[in-house]
C-alpha cells in the first residue's frame, strides 16, 4: 500500500469533516445528534470507493483510512473546535442563560476512529501474514521438485 493512495483517502476524510463542519457551522442543531457525523463518515468511506485508486490496490484499507479519518476529525471539531465559538457549549458545560447550541458528546465519534483504526491494523496485519504464508510456500517448494543436476558416468567417452 503505498503512501501516496493513503494520502488521498485521508485528504478526503479531511474534505468530508470540512464539509461537516461547515453544516455544523451553517445548522447548528446538526450537531446536537450524530446521525449526520455518522452520515459524513459513511459518505467518505463510499466516495473513495466510488473513485478507486490507480493500479491494482486493495480497497479496503483504503475505505477505512478515509472513514477514520473522518471519524477522528469530527471528534477534534466537536471536542475542541466548535466550544470555542460563541452559540456553542459542551454537552458537560453548566446550564446557560443564553441562547445556545449544547453539543453531542463526542464519544461516539471517538469509538468509531478506535474500531476503525483497529480494523485498519487487523487488515494490515492480515496481510502481512498472508504475504509472509505465501512467501514461506514458494521458498518450501524446493525439495518437492525433481533434481535437475544430471550426472553423466564416468566411463562414457
Amino acid at each position: 500500500m503505498t503512501m501516496r493512495v493513503l494520502g488521498r483517502a485521508a485528504l478526503m476524510g479531511v474534505a468530508v469533516a470540512a464539509a461537516w463542519t461547515a453544516v455544523a457551522f451553517a445548522v447548528p442543531a446538526v450537531t446536537k445528534g450524530d446521525a449526520l457525523a455518522l452520515v459524513a463518515i459513511v459518505a467518505s468511506g463510499v466516495v473513495v470507493l466510488a473513485f478507486p485508486p490507480p493500479g491494482s490496490v486493495r480497497w479496503r484499507p483504503v475505505v477505512l483510512a478515509a472513514a477514520a479519518t473522518t471519524a477522528l476529525l469530527i471528534f477534534l471539531v466537536i471536542s475542541w473546535l466548535l466550544p470555542a465559538f460563541d452559540g456553542f457549549v459542551r454537552n458537560w458545560d453548566p446550564p446557560t442563560y443564553t441562547d445556545v447550541t449544547r453539543l453531542n458528546d463526542p464519544v461516539g465519534e471517538l469509538g468509531i476512529f478506535v474500531l476503525l483504526a483497529l480494523a485498519l491494523g487487523a487488515d494490515t496485519l492480515w496481510s502481512w501474514v498472508r504475504g509472509r504464508r505465501a512467501a514461506t510456500r514458494r521458498h518450501d517448494d524446493y525439495g518437492t521438485r525433481a533434481n535437475e543436476m544430471v550426472v553423466l558416468p564416468t566411463d562414457v567417452p
